[in-house]
């Protein structure tokens, strides 16, 4: 039931409250009117009954009628008088005292039946009586005594009883006012209810309307808040992003100028000392001209990876890149005495873009996957039983187009899955600090971004981590 209520509209709930209001109300108040009308309506009937007893009663004695040798004729006339101006009477009888029998006799009725036996056991009274009953139907009926009295006017207070006149007030008319009353409170209330479902629904669909148009805005609104607080986080990422390549080129290009100067002096200085007959001084030229040479490796990587021409573009084979990056880590893999499972498909064809992109792309990836497995290692006491990394390469399809997906899997300590989503996110990172700057993977997805890739990542925590990268693929090269 409370399901059932759930479903319906704001507008049915409101004409059920409407209904469960109105009508209780309606028999409330219509119940209380008539505990209080009924007494006062049938007393005013019963007032009737007196009021028209009394003006037949005054009416015989102040014209001497039951002097006449023939009363009765005359007594009906007044009779029909008063039943006419009082159509609720339903009899109206006259008793006299017989003079032979002492006892009470009808001498005028309007009634035709002979009704003169129920009156033998009536005694005449000077007091007006008036009693409630009702006839064989139920129907309501004051019976009423009137005495008829002769007023002597020369003997201040000295009354004769003469008779009594017998009235039978019907209550059919309180019936007809009740049910009149009914009726009109009945039709009122379905006219209010009716008069105020228009209205309500009227209102309530504006207001239903108004809450939509509301809501539908609101959700407008706060999109466009997300929207723009996107917009600005990426605008400050690029910023972040920007400062940090013009600071790498001003860094590069500050520290070559000064190196080359090194290398300068440190060619004619060997040339000097001719390190030639001196084999520890060659020794230590070769090192320190090796140096050299890799921090001026290293600065060249700096102005490339700041800017790289599109025609750096070329074919490669994923597979060839992916073993040379791998030989790039093999110490540190055979120091960790990590196991690494190689799953190639050497089919593959090659894919178009600048190799040092998805060098460094790769070699990103396999230091975190060996700086998982490090870490749960120190947790685990060097136990590299447990531990183990898994590169693969294939072509899958997805969205109805071919794609060159390499895979590198380790069972490392994972990620949380809290931090699962936001480790693309630039400057974060779950490394400790001084570990980690949390650019490394954001770099990384936006170099295969910007190829029609992408970085997919999965993982699960203190078991493993998956890495996919996953960039457009042509067979035909």
């Amino acid at each position: 039931m409370q399901m059932s209520l759930r479903k319906l509209s704001l507008q049915a709930k409101i004409s059920l409250v409407l209904v469960a209001v109105i009508i209780p109300t309606f028999v409330i108040v219509t119940l209380a009117e008539n505990k209080l009308t009924l007494p006062i309506l049938s007393e005013e009937i019963r007032q009737i009954g007196i009021h028209s007893g009394k003006t037949l009663a005054a009416r015989i004695e102040s014209g001497r009628l039951l002097a006449l040798p023939s009363p009765t004729p005359a007594i009906e006339n007044v009779m029909q008088e008063i039943l006419f101006s009082q159509p609720d009477l339903v009899r109206v009888d006259v008793l006299v005292k017989d003079p032979v029998t002492s006892g009470i006799k009808l001498i005028a009725s309007n009634m035709d039946d002979d009704g003169g036996a129920q009156f033998s056991v009536v005694t005449l009274m000077d007091t007006v009586l008036s009693e409630f009953k009702t006839d064989e139907v139920g129907n309501g009926l004051w019976d009423i005594f009137v005495p008829i009295e002769h007023q002597n006017r020369d003997v201040r207070g000295s009354k004769r009883l003469l008779g009594m006149v017998h009235v039978v007030v019907s209550t059919s008319l309180l019936a007809r006012l009740t049910d009149t009353l009914w009726r009109t409170q009945a039709t009122a209330a379905g006219l209010s209810v009716v008069i105020l479902f228009v209205v309500l629904s009227y209102f309530l669909r504006k207001t239903i309307t108004n809450d939509r148009l509301l809501r539908l805005a609101e959700s407008q609104n706060l999109q466009l808040t997300e929207q723009l607080h996107e917009s600005q986080r990426q605008l400050m990422i690029t910023e972040k992003l920007a400062v940090m390549g013009q600071l790498t080129a001003s860094f590069a290009h500050e520290i070559g100028t000064p190196l080359n100067a090194i290398g300068g002096h440190l060619q004619l200085l060997k040339e000097e000392v001719s390190p030639s007959r001196d084999s520890v001084n060659g020794e230590r030229f070769e090192v320190i001209h090796g140096q050299l040479n890799k921090i001026a490796g290293i600065v060249k990587g700096f102005l490339q990876s700041t800017a790289k021409p599109e025609s750096q573009k070329q074919l490669i084979d994923p597979n060839r890149l992916l073993e040379k990056t791998l030989g790039i880590v093999t110490p540190r893999i055979e120091t960790m005495g990590v196991e690494v499972k190689r799953r190639m498909n050497r089919e593959m064809g090659p894919v178009r873009l600048v190799p040092l992109d998805l060098e460094q792309v790769l070699l990103n990836v396999l230091n975190n996957s060996l700086d998982s497995i490090q870490s749960k290692l120190v947790a685990r006491s060097g136990d590299s039983g447990s531990v183990s990394l898994e590169v693969s390469t294939e072509v899958i399809k997805h969205q109805g187009r071919d794609w060159a997906q390499i895979s590198v899997y380790d069972t490392g300590e994972g990620i949380r899955k809290v931090d699962l989503k936001n480790v693309l996110k630039p400057f974060f990172t779950t490394k400790r600090p001084g570990e980690g700057t949390g650019l490394g993977l954001t770099i990384c997805q936006q170099l295969i971004q910007k190829y029609g890739g992408d970085l997919l990542i999965d993982s699960k925590e203190g078991v493993w981590t998956k890495v996919v990268i996953r960039l457009p693929y042509h067979s035909s090269g």
